[in-house]
């Protein structure tokens, strides 16, 4: 391809304004701050440009086939310039190109996939008040170098729902967190989903998931191998970052825990007393998540354990006297 036809193909590319690129992609109203995080994020994962252009998006929609004309100018200008370099060696030049355009391509497409699955979360979570701060710069760099790598569709899934959730409130994931699931290997996340399906939570209080000890004997003894996590598993995702290193931190329950609505696992419970309950507050065991581990419980995909959740009923009923 001569230079003058790059120059020309260059040329026959039109160019829109971002507002109208955006709402061919997200097809939701959302807050003015909203939208400006979800307009940056698309720059920073899809062009790292300002302008978008229409034969870009075109070749998005057909899943980025590779012969496109924004791609043919792309591989063009690199033969052009490795060319000066490896003149001698045509086969090594080609080799370069080959493998650098498939990386590139690779690493592109793994960004729109997450992306596009981005999209897809904030429509259905639609948020209903605005944001007042702009996702930060840095944070979209380094999602971004995460993102290209993973292939993975779970691990796409999650991150899409960190970056939705980053969009809608900017700090809600540290960057701590985007490195621990960079490293974050596809058996351990299956533990951390187990850890996660035997979880307690409090609704009413979003940062203070624990597993509770209190209707089985320590994890130290293998008390929760009948419900397919061990004891060497746990101390893996303390290794990983994602469960506090002390296990059997004692907590004040009281019957109040369970008059508001809770979870086990993604199951919710809410507990009516009886008028004459008798109101009591224990010490409890428990091991808790770490704020890496909190973030990411946010995300993963796990549901509950019906063996389970059956025993923690039947002891707090027991215990705190609820009929």
């Amino acid at each position: 391809m001569s230079k003058d036809k790059i120059t020309e193909d260059l040329e026959k590319i039109p160019m829109m304004e971002p507002e109208a690129i955006l709402s061919t992609l997200d097809g939701i109203p959302l807050p003015p701050a909203i939208k400006k995080n979800l307009w940056k994020s698309l720059g920073r994962l899809i062009t790292g440009l300002v302008d978008i252009p229409v034969a870009f998006l075109e070749s998005k929609t057909e899943s980025i086939k590779g012969e496109t004309i924004a791609l043919n100018i792309f591989r063009q200008k690199i033969i052009e310039k490795a060319s000066d370099d490896f003149i001698e060696d045509t086969e090594l030049m080609n080799r370069a190109v080959n493998y650098y355009g498939s990386k590139v391509l690779r690493e592109q497409l793994n960004r729109e996939k997450v992306f596009d699955k981005t999209i897809e979360d904030l429509k259905l979570n639609t948020p209903n008040e605005d944001t007042d701060k702009e996702i930060d710069d840095d944070w979209l760099v380094n999602f971004s170098r995460i993102v290209e790598t993973k292939s993975n569709e779970d691990v796409q899934l999650a991150l899409s729902k960190i970056l939705s959730g980053e969009i809608k409130q900017p700090g809600s994931f540290g960057l701590k967190t985007l490195q621990t699931l960079a490293i974050l290997d596809q058996e351990t996340a299956k533990i951390f989903e187990k850890f996660c399906r035997l979880s307690y939570q409090n609704l009413s209080l979003p940062e203070s998931p624990l597993l509770v000890h209190g209707p089985f004997k320590s994890p130290a003894s293998n008390s929760l191998r009948e419900f397919d996590l061990s004891y060497k598993e746990i101390l893996e995702l303390q290794d990983s970052g994602l469960v506090q290193n002390e296990i059997g931190v004692q907590i004040n329950f009281s019957q109040a825990f369970f008059n508001l609505p809770f979870t086990l696992g993604k199951q919710v419970y809410k507990i009516t007393p009886q008028y004459d309950s008798v109101k009591i507050e224990k010490q409890v065991n428990c091991t808790c998540f770490t704020k890496v581990g909190m973030e990411l419980r946010r995300v993963m995909d796990y549901s509950f354990d019906a063996k389970f959740n059956e025993k923690f009923m039947e002891w707090v009923k027991e215990e705190f006297k609820i009929e």
